[in-house]
């Protein structure tokens, strides 16, 4: 499976002061980008990311955030790329098939009480403009789409468009991504999201449950790494016991690819040391220089059952000891090269091996002990 991350880009946007008096100012937008900063580049038991890949805008112009977009997509030289775009702040829909992301200088237009195309990003824009240069769009949106309820113009309550906009923006991206997108909404169609000062309560959730991780079982190991996907289930039930008036909403294009969010902390990796019985059976294969090819079966008999039911580890490519002899029947085993060099003392080994729950390979990582022959007890 393919290691992604280096594809990413992160582009988080918060807006919460707004120039015009009809768009009520949010408390929470700086706090969301900043859970969401800790949570993908600097808290290190949940980042996957480079400072270099984080963008963040907080209360740009339409003019800045259109920039950001353009300088995006213009950096692209192939396809494959993923952009992650995140967005806390007021969600206009336009009409019934479209949706505007507001920015600091988005105008309302009083007597017709909407907000003027022009002056705030419209999803479709967004997503005709990364297609362009074949990117994944992978998109969540912590929007308050109640931003222009309740307002008083004139006498007359300000009323959103048709509020089903919303329910439109899946169709949207996928007919412009066709089944290549992620895209998780804060609330449905027809519900409001909840704007605290410590930030949106949907983006706190997202933080939550990435932060606690998700357990394994039995049947199912945990995962080094968490998308979206697996990161929903918990999220909507923690959102749903805050408040039944609201709940998230995920939709996963069918061939979207494996994109990790956040590192698991939940995780308990599957490891393999070397133990003393596997240095007994070196040795014995070893036979004081005089090498010898066993069956299995005697690897039983001379170095006991846990040799026995565990010879075959020795084979493992990272370590690559011992190996099958090529055209005996039974089947018997010898040493490798490598397995010379570490009875000689000429090659150093990992002690342990953590499997990789994606390629399921067993690994070195970067901060194993090394160790020789002369020094297994130190």
């Amino acid at each position: 499976m393919p290691d992604l991350r280096n594809r990413v880009t992160i582009m988080a946007v918060g807006v919460g002061r707004y120039a015009d008096p009809f768009l009520p100012q949010l408390r929470g937008p700086e706090n969301d980008i900043d859970l969401l900063r800790d949570l993908l580049i600097d808290n290190p038991a949940t980042a996957l990311y480079e400072e270099t890949q984080f963008i963040e805008l907080f209360n740009p112009t339409i003019q800045q955030l259109r920039d950001a977009l353009n300088h995006y997509v213009s950096g692209r030289s192939a396809g494959g790329d993923i952009l992650l775009f995140y967005y806390s702040g007021h969600g206009i829909p336009i009409g019934r098939n479209d949706f505007g992301f507001a920015t600091t200088d988005t105008q309302i237009y009083p007597q017709a009480s909407k907000a003027l195309p022009l002056s705030l990003l419209r999803f479709s824009d967004l997503l005709n403009t990364i297609s362009i240069a074949n990117v994944t769009p992978i998109i969540i949106i912590d929007a308050c789409y109640s931003g222009l309820a309740g307002q008083t113009l004139a006498g007359a309550t300000i009323i959103i468009p048709p509020i089903d906009a919303v329910s439109n923006l899946r169709d949207s991206v996928h007919s412009i991504s066709a089944s290549n997108y992620a895209l998780l909404c804060s609330c449905a169609a027809d519900e409001l999201s909840v704007d605290t000062s410590g930030g949106g309560i949907f983006s706190h959730y997202l933080a939550n449950v990435a932060n606690n991780g998700i357990a394994g079982t039995r049947r199912n190991p945990s995962h080094q790494s968490l998308g979206l996907k697996d990161l929903f289930p918990e999220l909507q039930n923690q959102v749903l016991s805050y408040s039944g008036d609201f709940s998230p909403r995920l939709y996963l294009g069918p061939t979207l690819p494996d994109f990790p969010l956040v590192k698991n902390t939940r995780h308990s990796p599957t490891t393999e040391r070397f133990a003393p019985y596997m240095m007994n059976i070196l040795k014995t294969l070893w036979n004081d220089g005089d090498e010898q090819q066993l069956t299995p079966a005697e690897i039983r008999e001379n170095c006991g059952l846990g040799a026995y039911g565990n010879h075959s580890k020795l084979s493992l490519p990272a370590w690559g000891l011992v190996e099958n002899t090529p055209g005996t029947r039974p089947k018997r085993r010898r040493l490798t090269e490598r397995g010379r060099k570490f009875l000689s003392g000429e090659l150093k080994i990992p002690r342990i091996l953590t499997k990789d729950a994606d390629t399921m390979d067993y690994l070195p990582t970067d901060d194993v002990e090394y160790i020789s022959v002369n020094n297994m007890d130190n």
